[in-house]
């Protein structure tokens, strides 16, 4: 496990290619989310099943 401060939080940089991501349209970014096996979209069915985290956490006793 790696530890960091927030002053090295702060400082990191990304590995994000914005030039690229800002070049693309949205029927090219939809397309590629879509078959993003990281990362699956999630249905309206399973958003709506969703719980903001402080209830969980009260359901959990923490």
């Amino acid at each position: 496990m790696t530890k960091y401060t927030q002053n090295d939080i702060f400082n990191l940089k990304g590995k994000t290619n914005w030039k690229r991501v800002e070049s693309k349209t949205e029927k090219e970014i939809q397309k590629e989310a879509l078959n993003n096996k990281d990362a699956p979209l999630t249905s309206d069915y399973d958003a709506i099943k969703f719980k903001p985290r402080s209830s969980m956490r009260h359901k959990l006793g923490l």
